[in-house]
């Protein structure tokens, strides 16, 4: 999901006004399941980096590219400054 939103709204210039608004909700409510699993632990599963954590950092780290604010959302901020600074991501 986005990575194709990513594309329309960072490399084709378009406002996510124009998105489909189907889209938008189901990438804000994946963002508000990963604030509220990661308001009780520092990492997806546990007190670690896993895979887990690996996967979903990649697109997450670069939602504002999809049109997605992350302001919202300060434990999944706060996640991927730590998954960052675990993997020596900059």
């Amino acid at each position: 999901m986005w990575p194709s939103r990513a594309s329309r709204c960072a490399y084709q210039g378009k406002p996510v006004e124009d998105l489909e608004p189907r889209l938008v909700e189901r990438g804000n409510a994946a963002l508000a399941r990963l604030e509220q699993g990661l308001q009780s632990s520092p990492f997806l599963v546990g007190d670690r980096v896993t895979l887990a954590d690996v996967a979903l950092v990649a697109y997450t780290r670069l939602a504002h590219e999809g049109g997605f604010s992350l302001d919202g959302y300060p434990a999944v901020k706060a996640w991927v400054t730590r998954v960052e600074q675990a993997l020596n991501i900059r």
